[in-house]
């Protein structure tokens, strides 16, 4: 897609997505997105740096997904997870990034899945959670 009064400007959709939409278009007449309820923070070194340094307890990570707020109701509160959390595994696999998390979540739907995360004073915690449909009546 080019931005016709941006002269040079332009998007691209990698084709992956975009055989993924017609797949569910297809086979559903809708397209399927999982929803956990949660907004999350990908953690490089200085941000660690930054919250280690306002909260000693905060857990000593090098890398991980920062969970910043919980949907009250939502499967990632049922699940446990709380603001401060930082996913460090997600369905067994090693994360680092809230795009790791989301390609593993893949259209999973209604399947539990397991999350081990960081807490204060580095507590681990394994969380089950089961992804909803996010938005179905839309």
């Amino acid at each position: 897609m080019k931005v016709l009064a941006a002269d040079g400007l332009g998007f691209a959709v990698p084709i992956d997505s975009v055989t993924k939409i017609i797949d569910h278009f297809k086979n559903r007449g809708s397209v399927i997105r999982p929803w956990l309820g949660l907004k999350m923070l990908d953690l490089n070194d200085k941000v660690v740096a930054q919250l280690q340094e306002r909260d000693p307890s905060f857990p000593k990570v090098n890398k991980g997904v920062l969970v910043s707020m919980v949907t009250p109701g939502s499967p990632a509160d049922r699940a446990g997870f709380h603001p401060s959390d930082v996913v460090v595994e997600f369905d067994g696999n090693p994360v680092g990034t809230i795009k790791e998390i989301i390609d593993i979540m893949g259209d999973n739907i209604g399947k539990q899945l397991n999350a081990v995360v960081k807490r204060a004073n580095d507590v681990t915690a394994t969380l089950r959670v089961i992804p909803e449909e996010a938005n179905p009546d839309i």
